[in-house]
């Protein structure tokens, strides 16, 4: 099956179940929103299972004339594991290898602006080494907020596609590559990753309070002098 078939395919059953569909659309799309760093995998996971479901129709007869003997309903919950693990797997590729792309074309880019003024990074110790600790921290820099935009980027995507199926408006029409679609969805990724900035502060806040002393033992500290 192209990739124009799938999406083809996938529109259809989009349309086809209109509101009902758009509802857990809308709903997984508002976890990623809010705290779509911890929930990328498992949301993408979801969405592959749904995707391999949709596409079992047609994997079905191609698996029964291979001779594989098992029941369709077996083959369906096979097909869709491995859509959802596929799914999740190349989304966590996916944002590896963004990163390590954006930090070569970064670090080639200064290091050869840098070579127009006059220093030489690649023959210095000196700044070779600098060069290397600023590519470490901005490598961790990186890894710690691409969750966070792919989790927007996907969360504005459903809402897209959720706000389409609630007002009745084809699917098939979205086109997500577009200047009108990009413009639509910027505020919707930066709102997104704010919120889920403070989630993640909310978070570190809790494990923190984990290793506090509660109020009692706080107040049973207070009755004891200091030798």
């Amino acid at each position: 099956m192209e990739i124009e078939d799938l999406s083809q395919e996938l529109s259809q059953f989009l349309d086809d179940g209109g509101i009902l569909l758009g509802i857990p659309i809308a709903g997984l799309s508002l976890l990623l929103f809010l705290a779509g760093y911890r929930l990328l995998p498992i949301v993408t996971m979801i969405v592959g299972i749904a995707v391999g479901y949709v596409l079992s129709p047609q994997i079905i007869p191609i698996a029964t004339d291979l001779g594989i003997a098992l029941d369709p309903l077996q083959i369906t919950a096979i097909i869709c594991f491995g859509c959802g693990i596929i799914l999740s797997s190349l989304v966590t590729l996916s944002a590896r290898l963004l990163t390590s792309a954006f930090i070569f074309i970064t670090f080639s880019t200064g290091i050869e602006t840098l070579n127009n003024y006059g220093f030489d990074v690649e023959r210095s110790e000196l700044w070779s080494g600098i060069a290397a600790l600023c590519a470490l921290f901005f490598t961790m820099g990186i890894n710690k907020i691409l969750p966070a935009i792919f989790a927007a980027i996907f969360a504005a995507y459903g809402f897209i596609v959720a706000g389409l199926l609630f007002t009745g408006n084809q699917v098939s029409t979205f086109e997500p590559v577009n200047v009108k679609t990009f413009i639509l969805m910027l505020p919707i990724v930066i709102l997104s990753v704010l919120m889920q900035n403070h989630d993640k502060v909310k978070q570190e806040e809790k494990e923190l309070a984990k290793y506090e002393p509660d109020a009692k033992t706080k107040e049973a500290q207070q009755h004891f002098l200091k030798l």
